[in-house]
């Protein structure tokens, strides 16, 4: 089975911006910040206009032709996007997911709501 630190690998393979980069998207109309933690963390709190899109669902979210299929990457193809959850990991995994899936502009937020927090 791979080490936690195997997996985690993939963030040499995506694009990381800090907290301080993703506030400065915040105001962006071209910049959509996408929450991959579950629904009642997102409901807690989030970022600005993140919309929800659960880890554990979001290969059904890209995949043309899934019933769970979000137009928002379909009718937005030059969008970027923020990843981010609690504390990275999971946008980490769901950024190297959306690369995969096609999305060409996607950037995962380092350190998640926690760090989000922190700088507030």
């Amino acid at each position: 089975m791979k080490k936690f630190d195997e997996l985690m690998k993939v963030s040499n393979e995506i694009t990381n911006i800090s907290v301080d980069e993703a506030k400065e998207k915040l105001n962006d109309p071209n910049v959509q910040f996408i929450d991959v933690r579950d629904k009642s963390s997102f409901c807690t709190e989030t970022i600005g206009n993140a919309v929800n899109l659960e880890r554990g669902l979001l290969e059904f979210y890209l995949a043309d032709g899934s019933p769970l299929e979000n137009e928002m990457f379909k009718n937005n193809p030059d969008k970027e996007y923020v990843v981010f959850c609690g504390l990275g990991g999971q946008s980490t995994l769901a950024t190297k997911t959306m690369q995969y899936m096609g999305i060409k502009n996607v950037k995962n937020m380092t350190g998640g709501m926690t760090a989000w927090k922190e700088k507030k």
